[in-house]
């Protein structure tokens, strides 16, 4: 994390009344907490990377899923807007990826999940762990070359941090970096091949091989006189490089003398020690090689546990990233029982890891994940808190026992953790989140979003000034699985008519990263409900909706027998039309016409919907002074008149140049259930002389 001067009272103060005021604080002066670099604004209260009520412990890269990771400790019981019957606030995250030593930053996205006050979990000083997951697609390198970047983390409660601001400064929260790998790609292409002087490739080899196609490279899996060689002067001891090879029985079950004299075998010219059989059934976990630092959960849809796992020393994992490598698995159990058994297994998850010939002075932190299924878990928020202790097993090279929540690893450690299971929301049978947005956050009276709805994968508002908002494009339906039965998804004119099933082809996501296509029956238009395993977002239909009309959507299930045994209905207000918008000069010459700097040109514009978001007006190109060439208004929030309102445009100190007048409306639509808004640009031409 960076090193910022503040006063230590400003980052782990509780400042009560400025936490439960902080928004309105924030409306009367932006800059009340002095977290605005360079702003002119009288700072009131200093309150800057405050991690009294939430803090950034922990943050990591899946290589293989593309997944950037951040756990988050939620640390008091109270100061989180509501308790969990309520909207709770939210907690954000913005990631941002360095490929230059973090001379630069690159802004990948933001991410979020709600928080409650809970007691329950927070108690005598405990925490809660949540983590906040982000999907993205760096840029891969050659296997022969060094494939570590470094991640930033920022995490802000209640207010979303800057984009493409690496250095912001959060009132509450803080940030964290760590280096992580890119999974290397291994392949080559055959030009390349071709032009290598030591080489001498067969003629014909040039004509059937395209150049500008690369052929893929077979990992190679190093054996066990490689691994010897390869380490024999890296410190990296036998019982760690042989550790698969001893764990599985390989060798007889003699005495240890006679066990070291079979090892040496396999490996010529070294000399076996029979103390280090005593590493197969270690009393406590060896971590100088790696170590989980952190667990949480992600209770955005799937549930997913998150594991931070810290790799310390560049060799010892079985080759370089062009190899194999090997695996660091996590096993993790859960105590739903409350009486310290940890009986449950929920599973277990891996990273692949590899040697390094350049580690960083604090390693290179990997992520784990498991999407998990807690939803025969819940409960009503009325019955309080489901507060469940969690503990991971990391072990490496071989996966702890699923289902021995004791087990002592040779390679690895134990973490454990207390997670907040979210109260029931919609049961198994249910629509749990429709366009993206949850049920309970939908008016089943109007169809429109409530205001300060929020997206339900990460908890991002909708619309900045939370308003109401329509849907459109397509319409995805999310539900928990019945096991054992099926379903049919049909809409209907809400002013009557024919239902019609929602049949398309869906592309689901299995708990293992891998996807699969799923159709429904042809004859019945019902889906068969898949378990949690092959469908982690428990998508159900998707609906590719037209129009501007209000609809009914229902779940119909029905049982092994094709008996109907529920349904679920909710109405849904679509808006597949753009906004109106045009813009013209009338003073003058009019459009396109030529003028004189220091005119005022003045002119009408027109942006309307019926679900009307914003508007702005700017002028291209962008080549004046700072205050200059700023259209009267530039933006706004309310459409104009029926007929158009009124811009004008002060050219003094313009450079004389041909100018774009632009204007872009936009919509108050949640657009294929995942983003906000139609957008409609038109323009008008000027010569300013």
């Amino acid at each position: 994390m960076s090193k910022e001067k503040i006063p230590a009272a400003a980052k782990k103060g509780a400042f009560v009344k400025e936490r439960t005021s902080f928004k309105s604080l924030q409306l009367i002066n932006p800059n009340y907490f002095g977290n605005l670099a360079g702003s002119e604004l009288k700072v009131v209260q200093p309150i800057q990377f405050n991690t009294y009520y939430e803090q950034l412990m922990c943050v990591g890269y899946q290589p293989q899923q593309e997944q950037l990771e951040a756990v988050v400790h939620v640390k008091q019981p109270s100061g989180y807007g509501t308790g969990i019957c309520g909207n709770g606030t939210t907690e954000y995250v913005r990631f941002y990826l360095s490929f230059d030593g973090g001379a630069t930053w690159k802004d990948q996205g933001v991410t979020g999940f709600r928080v409650f006050n809970v007691p329950e979990g927070t108690a005598g000083g405990k925490d809660l762990e949540y983590a906040a997951s982000l999907k993205v697609d760096p840029p891969s390198k050659w296997c022969v070359m060094d494939p570590l970047i470094k991640m930033r983390a920022i995490l802000s409660w209640e207010t979303e941090p800057t984009a493409n601001d690496p250095d912001y400064i959060p009132v509450w929260g803080n940030r964290l970096d760590a280096d992580i790998l890119v999974e290397p790609f291994r392949f080559v292409f055959p030009g390349d091949i071709f032009e290598l002087p030591e080489l001498k490739v067969p003629p014909f080899l040039k004509e059937v091989l395209d150049p500008e196609i690369p052929i893929q490279l077979k990992k190679k899996e190093l054996s066990l006189p490689e691994l010897s060689t390869l380490y024999k002067d890296k410190k990296v001891p036998v019982h760690r490089f042989a550790f698969k090879e001893l764990k599985a029985g390989l060798l007889p079950q003699i005495s240890p003398v006679t066990k070291a004299k079979s090892l040496e075998q396999f490996l010529p010219g070294m000399k076996i020690d029979p103390d280090i059989f005593k590493w197969i059934t270690p009393t406590d976990g060896n971590t100088d090689f790696e170590e989980l630092t952190c667990i949480g959960l992600d209770p955005n849809l799937p549930d997913t546990l998150v594991g931070i796992v810290k790799v310390k020393l560049p060799n010892g994992y079985s080759g370089g990233p062009c190899t194999t490598g090997s695996k660091e698995y996590v096993t993790f159990h859960a105590d739903f029982d409350g009486n310290g058994s940890f009986e449950t297994c929920l599973g277990t998850t891996e990273v692949r890891v590899y040697d390094l010939a350049k580690l960083p002075k604090d390693g290179v932190s990997y992520a784990v994940r498991l999407p998990v299924d807690l939803s025969k878990y819940r409960q009503p928020c009325t019955k309080g808190a489901k507060v469940v202790r969690i503990r991971a097993i990391l072990s490496w090279a071989s996966a702890a026992p699923c289902g021995d929540p004791n087990y002592v690893p040779t390679w690895g450690n134990r973490e454990e953790t207390l997670i907040f299971i979210s109260p029931t929301g919609a049961a198994s049978g249910k629509i749990a989140i429709l366009g993206g947005v949850a049920t309970s956050q939908i008016q089943n009276a109007t169809g429109m979003t409530v205001p300060g709805a929020v997206f339900a994968l990460n908890n991002l508002q909708l619309d900045a000034y939370g308003r109401s908002c329509a849907f459109g494009g397509r319409v995805s339906v999310q539900g928990l699985p019945v096991a054992g039965h099926t379903y049919k998804v049909e809409v209907t004119p809400a002013g009557g008519g024919a239902p019609t099933a929602v049949v398309t082809k869906l592309f689901l996501t299995r708990g293992d990263g891998t996807t699969h296509w799923h159709n429904a029956d042809p004859g019945t238009g019902r889906f068969a409900y898949l378990p949690f395993t092959e469908n982690v977002n428990n998508l159900l239909a998707q609906w590719d909706t037209s129009g501007s009309d209000l609809w009914d959507v229902r779940l119909s299930v029905y049982d092994a027998a094709s008996n109907l045994v529920s349904t679920d209905t909710h109405r849904i207000q679509l808006d597949n039309v753009a906004p109106d918008v045009s813009l013209a000069i009338t003073s003058g010459t009019g459009s396109c016409g030529k003028f004189r700097v220091g005119n005022t040109i003045s002119g009408i514009f027109v942006a309307r919907d019926l679900n009307f978001g914003s508007y702005s007006l700017y002028v291209e190109p962008n080549v004046n002074d700072p205050g200059e060439a700023i259209p009267s208004p530039s933006s706004g929030i309310v459409q104009t008149a029926l007929a158009g309102d009124t811009w004008s445009l002060d050219t003094t100190g313009m450079r004389p140049c041909g100018y774009v007048l632009r204007l872009v409306a936009y919509d108050r639509v949640v657009m294929n259930s995942q983003s906000i808004g139609h957008h409609i640009p038109t323009s008008v031409g000027f010569c300013l002389e």
